[in-house]
Parts: C-alpha cells; structure tokens; sequence
C-alpha cells in the first residue's frame, strides 16, 4: 500500500475497511461504492475515534497540546486561529497578562479605556482600548481538528484542491500536515481557503489521493483505526457482530502501554485506574470514556 510515511487518513481509511473485511484500493479511493459502508460514514467514525483519544490524552498530557504564538492585534482585534481550544493565558506586548472582562465592564465613550483588558466576539478577541495594532502573546491548548482524504479535484505548483468532503472553512487545515499518496510527498499547509485550496510547498495535480494526518502525537496515531472500529461495530446496525471483550481488552492495553512509554514517570495516576471492563453490548463501555 502506498502512502506510508505518517498515518494519515489515507492510510487510517485503508486499515478501519481491512479490519471490516470491507476493503479494496478502489472502495478506499472511492471509484467502487459498492461495499457495505460509504468512505464518509467511515471517516466519520475515524474523527470521532480521534476526538475521543484526543479527549482522553489531553487530560492526562496536556502539555503536549500546549501552543505558544504570536498574537496579531490589529485595530484591537486579535482572530484566534483555527487550532485553538483553551487559552492558557494571553499577554500584551509588554509580556503583562490581559485580562478578560465582562463587556458591561468595557470602557465609555469618553474615556480612554484599558489594552490588558479584552472580551470575546465569536472567533475574535477584542481589546477594551481602541485602535490598537500590536503583537502580544498567546498560550492555548490546540483543539481537535477534522481528517479528510480523498482525490484532489485541481493542483499545481504550490497548492492543492481538496475534495468535496474537506471542511469549507478559511484557515481551517492551517498548519497541518497533508500527504500526497499519488505522488509520495508529505508537507505542510500554509494556507488554506474556503474554496477548499490549500496553499503548499510541493507540486499537485488533479486526481492526486491524499491524507491529512492528526495532529494527536504521533505515537498513538496507530490507535485511530482500532477504536474507530469498535465505534463502529458498536453503532452500526449493518454489523452483526460487535465488539469482543478481547478486541475491546487489547484496544485499551495498546493504549495503556503507550501511554506509559510516552508519559513515562511524569505520569502520575495509577494507570490501572483508567480502564474498566467493556460490556460488548454496551456503547459507552470503552475504556477511555
């Protein structure tokens, strides 16, 4: 199979249709639709394993989601990229923290108001002074993004259309990584449009396949396909037979002892603590819910 280098979606669709004995490279590239789940039910399932691993993990190694940036303020108002969950703390220029504020705190008319104090409009924060254009600091906990994969509907040098199935949104795949299948090259999004074109160092062409790959550490990106499998089974009435005890046993083991080598002694908790017995009946039974 090609497209190797990471576990990108490419590779992670391939492995959960494998698991299903539901695979072939056409239904993964989806010129065959005749198998029993669609490629978009699948990579629903896949997203949705990725944000419960994501849940799970960042509660116990959150520093590993932590992201310090620049913070662009122009006319008072700073846009918060696409990646961010939870702000740790924000700082003006100045390395002092700014404060949020209730917007009935927020100065009059005639007064000059405050820079370190600010408010939250929708995707923006908006400084309590007017007319300010600086750079302050941002610490924040990245959020969970979407994967996609899929054919390529243009490409060229520097940028690459995804499909129809890609979020639709500006900036939205900003900064992660992309893999190219067709043409066996990895790089980085630099840009990305709401008409789905993604600005990039490498060359694409149209009907190229590719992958996004998570931005969870890559050391459980392995564990996407086997719980978006048991996700599966468990929901899908299309699957007769749900998960094992045994499947659902060595899922959480996988996790368990990657979690170990990964956190090492900074992991704290008594790891057996952790994990509960699965119910194969039962959807809520995994052992990282």
């Amino acid at each position: 199979m090609t497209g190797r280098t990471y576990h990108n979606a490419y590779r992670i669709l391939s492995d959960v249709r494998e698991d299903i004995n539901d695979f072939s490279t056409d239904k993964v590239q989806g010129s065959d639709t005749s198998g029993v789940f669609q490629n978009n039910q699948l990579m629903k399932k896949i997203n949705d394993a990725q944000h419960l691993l994501y849940a799970y993990l960042i509660t116990r190694i959150k520093e590993e989601f932590l992201v310090k940036a620049d913070a662009s303020v122009v006319d008072s108002e700073y846009s918060l990229p696409w990646n961010f969950g939870r702000l740790e703390v924000f700082k003006d220029d100045d390395k002092r923290k700014v404060f949020r504020v209730d917007p009935q705190q927020l100065h009059v008319a005639n007064s000059e108001g405050f820079r370190r104090f600010y408010y939250q409009k929708g995707r923006s924060y908006i400084l309590d002074r007017d007319s300010v254009t600086a750079t302050f600091e941002i610490w924040y906990y990245k959020r969970c993004r979407e994967l996609d994969m899929g054919t390529c509907s243009a490409g060229a040098a520097t940028s690459i259309t995804l499909a129809s199935t890609a979020k639709k949104i500006a900036d939205y795949y900003n900064g992660m990584t992309i893999e190219n299948i067709t043409k066996d090259w990895v790089d980085t999004i630099d840009d990305y449009s709401a008409a789905r074109v993604a600005t990039i160092s490498e060359t694409a062409a149209s009907s190229d396949y590719y992958g996004i790959v998570s931005e969870l550490p890559e050391t459980f990106h392995h564990l996407i396909h086997p719980l978006a499998v048991i996700l599966l089974k468990n929901s899908s009435p299309l699957v007769m037979e749900k998960p094992s005890k045994r499947e659902t046993d060595a899922f959480n083991e996988l996790l368990r002892s990657e979690l170990l080598a990964f956190a090492g002694s900074s992991f704290d908790v008594d790891i057996e603590e952790l994990f509960i017995d699965f119910d194969p009946v039962t959807p809520t039974g995994i052992g990282i819910i």
